[in-house]
């Protein structure tokens, strides 16, 4: 295919010839919602009844099944087919610190972040799920709510192009934003450099995986943030903040990578624990070897490659 064909840049044939073959499920909507109170699916030839869920404030009161809570005495929703259907987020760090692009780098994290999301809505939306949008950077950007359909294809790819890099960071008041419009439990795929608290970032995607979300994190870095390869006395300028210092590159080295490598650590362990996916994404890597990464990881929780 032609670059000036394509529906958008970050949509790239190789890419998406490489996980053509690929399928999304979530962990708790393949698994089921009720041990011992999942029915089969099909009815006839017609796709109807697929599983109970918990009842959560907010459900139609006429959803609920009266006869399961006769037999259980707790409320339960029965949903079908279609309400079962994958519906995901994919949550895109706008933020100033996401344009970094290093010396010979390819991508810069954003445009990364972006051609990663936008594979992963084109498979979503093959597969005939629901997808949508969410950019942020201090707070929400902009919000395209998940919708099925590939010519939903092109309304995410419209507002990937139109992002620009600015602003700082703040992860925790978009996660709550997200939480808010969260109808039914979801699949929530974020894309950040997580240059924000590690505590905030962490608490709130545990609370979101309590609603039952699941929820993956790509942490985007430059090779250039993962190795640190400077020696001579350099400026160094905050993309967010705008602020300046000059220092020692080869004196802080040693630290730096001390505390990158503990930030790492600290994600890795804290987000496994509380059964979320952290995959760390360095911008040096192809594409594809960052999503075959992505399905390799959840194979074995409810993503199958075909």
């Amino acid at each position: 295919m032609d670059k000036t064909r394509r529906l958008s840049r970050f949509l790239d044939p190789k890419v998406l010839a490489s996980i053509a073959s690929m399928e999304i499920r979530a962990r708790s909507v393949v698994e089921g919602a009720i041990e011992g109170l999942h029915k089969s699916p099909f009815k006839g030839f017609n796709v109807e009844f697929a599983e109970y869920r918990s009842y959560v404030p907010g459900d139609p009161i006429r959803d609920i099944d009266w006869k399961v809570f006769a037999r259980t005495d707790k409320y339960y929703i029965k949903e079908h087919e279609e309400e079962t259907n994958l519906s995901g987020y994919l949550i895109i760090d706008t933020s100033g610190s996401m344009s970094f692009k290093g010396d010979g780098a390819a991508f810069s994290k954003l445009e990364y972040a972006a051609t990663l999301a936008a594979s992963l809505a084109f498979l979503m939306l093959k597969q005939q799920d629901s997808v949508g949008l969410v950019t942020f950077a201090d707070g929400v950007r902009k919000i395209v709510r998940p919708k099925s359909g590939m010519g939903h294809l092109k309304g995410i790819c419209r507002e990937l192009e139109a992002t620009e890099p600015t602003g700082a960071t703040d992860i925790g008041e978009t996660l709550d934003r997200v939480a808010e419009t969260m109808r039914k439990r979801g699949l929530l795929i974020m894309f950040s450099d997580l240059m924000d608290s590690a505590e905030a970032i962490i608490a709130k995607a545990r609370q979101l995986r309590t609603r039952r979300h699941e929820i993956v994190l790509f942490h985007v870095l430059d090779r250039q943030e993962l190795t640190f390869p400077f020696e001579d006395t350099i400026l160094f300028r905050d993309l967010e903040d705008r602020s300046e210092i000059v220092a020692d590159a080869y004196a802080l080295r040693r630290e730096y990578l001390r505390r990158v490598q503990h930030l790492v650590t600290t994600f890795q362990s804290a987000l496994r624990r509380a059964g979320i996916d952290y995959l760390l994404a360095d911008t040096s890597r192809p594409i594809e070897a960052s999503l075959r990464q992505f399905f390799t990881r959840r194979m074995a929780g409810g993503i199958r490659v075909a």
